[in-house]
């Protein structure tokens, strides 16, 4: 990967984060009460979501519907297989329950990721309508 490729990589992420956290704060602040200040970070992140997905366009790493259901329903395995109980694992050695507790979750449902992805790529496939 040369190195404009992986300035797009490290853009996106950056981008896909910030978009995250900004998220993040607008729940935040409709909790606490200021609803003006959630609009301003929800349009904040809208802007980074359009800039990531210009990324990841120019990176190419988007696919047809039948090939980005693929890469879903397959690319849920190492958070499930690997990574997830690996951090579950590591947040009960260091006595994090509130860590493990949102790995346990988190796991639950890239699971029913997983099968909501496969099932809609094998219906799509079939060439029949993806239920939901």
């Amino acid at each position: 990967m040369g190195r404009t490729e992986q300035n797009l990589e490290a853009a996106f992420t950056g981008e896909a984060r910030a978009n995250r956290h900004y998220v993040a704060y607008a729940y935040q602040a409709m909790q606490e009460g200021h609803p003006e200040i959630a609009q301003l970070f929800l349009e904040a992140a809208g802007a980074e979501t359009i800039h990531a997905l210009n990324h990841l366009k120019v990176l190419g790493a988007l696919g047809d519907t039948e090939a980005n259901l693929d890469e879903s329903a397959n690319g849920e395995g190492y958070e499930i297989d690997e990574m997830y109980p690996r951090f579950i694992a590591e947040a009960e050695e260091d006595g994090r329950t509130d860590a493990a507790a949102t790995f346990r979750l988190a796991v639950e449902r890239e699971r029913h990721h997983r099968d909501m992805f496969r099932e809609a790529l094998a219906q799509f496939r079939a060439g029949m309508p993806v239920a939901r």
